[in-house]
């Protein structure tokens, strides 16, 4: 399928630079979508649906402050189903939301803007918001989307990157792009999310992301690499949890990992307790 996407462009990257950008383009924003496995089925089943507008499709576990999983681009929000059980417990209702055009929520194309909106659908849905815990463009866009005003008390990013452009040039050099088409297709990517690609860079909205951050990144992370999760990290003035030999998904599965998210959480809520409490004593 690769070698053929290749040899379309370069072909159409010779005949018409214009148009293989704008394809190029429609390419990009479209995730392919790949079968439940059991586990996450099973989890599903014991959960409940979240009524949610535009297609939308969420599942809730438990009762309390709730907990918004959002997973990353061609996954779903059950791919964070390790992390349920352990909130819960810890007094948490956990949401995990399919992202626009992913697992079972509708649409065929999205991007980074529309899918942050999509967090701002269902925190209206389900109230405020404990923590959003994001993996991989999932953490990009949670970011993405408190920056623009989406109100959380804290932000877990795993295995996240720290700039689309370079996710950009990562897929440019994935599917052989001529150079010359590219222009075109940052020209169409941009009239769709009316923004500069480079507005995109995490150094451009940190300065509005006012909220403790835990960056989670695997050292031998083969998609996104560890740097990106160094340069989270120093954007963002946060703490880098670093794990070795776990890569890209199999973090999502790690005890290690998941205690220290419920507990980068749970100092949410003390600190929160110590600051009403002072409160009521004034």
């Amino acid at each position: 399928m690769l070698a053929s996407i290749r040899l379309f462009f370069a072909i159409v990257g010779r005949l018409s630079p214009a148009l293989a950008g704008r394809l190029a383009a429609k390419l990009f924003a479209r995730p392919r979508r790949y079968a439940r496995p059991g586990r996450e089925r099973e989890l599903i089943a014991r959960g409940t649906p979240v009524p949610l507008p535009d297609g939308l499709h969420a599942t809730a576990w438990g009762a309390g402050p709730s907990v918004l999983l959002v997973h990353g681009w061609e996954g779903r929000g059950a791919q964070l189903g390790a992390f349920v059980d352990p909130l819960i417990a810890a007094g948490y209702r956990v949401v995990a939301l399919d992202g626009p055009a992913h697992g079972d929520s509708l649409g065929s194309t999205t991007t980074g803007p529309e899918f942050a909106q999509a967090l701002v659908a269902t925190r209206d849905a389900v109230g405020p918001l404990a923590a959003i815990v994001g993996h991989s463009f999932g953490g990009f866009t949670s970011l993405l989307a408190v920056s623009r005003g989406l109100p959380t008390a804290r932000i877990v990013t795993i295995g996240t990157p720290a700039s689309v452009p370079e996710v950009l040039r990562d897929f440019l050099r994935l599917v052989r792009l001529p150079e010359r088409a590219l222009p075109s297709m940052i020209a169409a990517l941009e009239a769709r999310v009316r923004a500069p690609m480079a507005s995109f860079e995490v150094e451009a909205f940190a300065p509005t992301v006012h909220v403790p951050v835990l960056v989670v990144h695997d050292a031998d992370d083969r998609e996104v690499p560890y740097a990106d999760g160094q340069r989270l990290a120093q954007v963002f003035g946060a703490r880098l949890l670093t794990t070795n030999g776990l890569g890209h998904r199999r973090i999502l599965f790690a005890p290690e990992v998941v205690a220290a998210v419920v507990e980068f959480i749970e100092e949410g809520r003390r600190v929160s307790a110590t600051y009403d409490s002072a409160m009521e004593r004034q």
